[in-house]
């Protein structure tokens, strides 16, 4: 099977994303322990990993990218945080601000995850606008925060917000009302979303979508349990962390060869010759016949005989077909009955 080839962004964002947080999580480390800010620490490490990994087998997949920006700005919130919980110095304003209103921006980014999960985007147009209403309002509530201090009593930071505008009492009540009942919507519609996705998905799919919103949902309940019996939503968010694992985890396992490879295994999918399975492959990552060719150090007149090779076998008419088609041909024969042309 052919390998991916190492993209140069996706080294940037690989490197770059690890080392950040790396050195975030130190520095924070460095400042003291606190269980109300663990969760923090663990989302950024395992985000980042997560999606650093997936890139490292899927190039230039989106929903590794943002696994790593979810990772990176859960890293800054982290290390602001520590500072906040540390110091009461005004020195320090502007990094314990940086550890409160983020909050915002990572939930709606966690929600463009799950929400887009596993192609990288949402699974129809109405899934794609409640995606960019979650997003606006997830920044307009860390616009809020950001610009008044209406989450410092429940961060419990001790350094002074670094700015003061005109109208806090006016925030706080919007706040009072926009801002935990966003977060609560946001993190519900992730199990919505990953239903939705599992009603639309075949049974192949289906079996790796259960785990992830299996993982999803008992991190919810430890949240809400959290927060009915001692008042505090961390073993939840704490809990978060293994949402990311997984995701990484099916994103490697949901990619076509993996799935081509379990299939075949399983006596259900024709067998591909060495030369049809780097064509499937390099397939499934989003080349172009063109890009094939150059890839395999073949003509593009060889290539575009395997490719109509492998749709034979599955049983397809032969024609040009796009990534999202050959997608498609995994759940076609993934069925139960299909019958197929060898």
């Amino acid at each position: 099977m052919a390998e991916p080839e190492v993209r140069g962004d996706d080294v940037v964002v690989t490197l770059g994303g690890v080392g950040v947080v790396a050195v975030l999580v130190a520095l924070g480390a460095q400042r003291g322990f606190w269980v109300s800010n663990l969760h923090n620490a663990v989302l950024a490490v395992t985000f980042t990993l997560a999606g650093a990994l997936t890139l490292t087998k899927r190039p230039g997949h989106a929903e590794a990218r943002r696994l790593v920006a979810v990772g990176v700005a859960s890293a800054v919130l982290y290390l602001g945080r520590q500072v906040g919980l540390a110091s009461t110095d005004r020195a320090d304003a502007w990094w314990g601000w940086l550890g409160v209103w983020p909050t915002a921006v990572i939930i709606g980014l966690a929600t463009w995850v799950v929400l887009g999960f596993p192609e990288g985007r949402p699974l129809s147009p109405t899934w794609r606008r409640l995606a960019l209403g979650a997003g606006g309002l997830a920044l307009v509530s860390a616009a809020l925060s950001a610009l008044y201090p209406v989450e410092y009593g429940d961060a419990a930071v001790g350094t002074p917000f670094p700015f003061s505008l005109p109208g806090r009492e006016v925030a706080q009540r919007v706040w009072d009302v926009l801002g935990p009942g966003t977060y609560l919507l946001l993190q519900g519609l992730w199990i919505v979303g990953l239903v939705a996705r599992w009603r639309a998905s075949d049974s192949a799919v289906r079996r790796q979508l259960t785990l992830l919103l299996g993982t999803v949902a008992a991190a919810t309940v430890l949240l809400l349990v959290g927060l009915a019996v001692d008042g505090t939503p961390t073993p939840g968010l704490i809990a978060l962390g293994a949402v990311p694992v997984v995701a990484g985890w099916l994103l490697d396992r949901m990619s076509l060869a993996h799935v081509v490879e379990i299939e075949q295994a399983a006596g259900r999918v024709p067998e591909l010759s060495p030369r049809e399975n780097d064509v499937l492959e390099l397939m499934a990552q989003g080349l172009s016949n063109a890009a094939i060719a150059d890839r395999l150090c073949l003509s593009v007149k060889t290539v575009e005989p395997a490719i109509s090779s492998i749709f034979r076998k599955l049983g397809l008419n032969e024609e040009p077909a796009s990534n999202r088609r050959v997608l498609a041909v995994v759940q076609y024969w993934s069925r139960p009955g299909v019958r197929r042309v060898d």
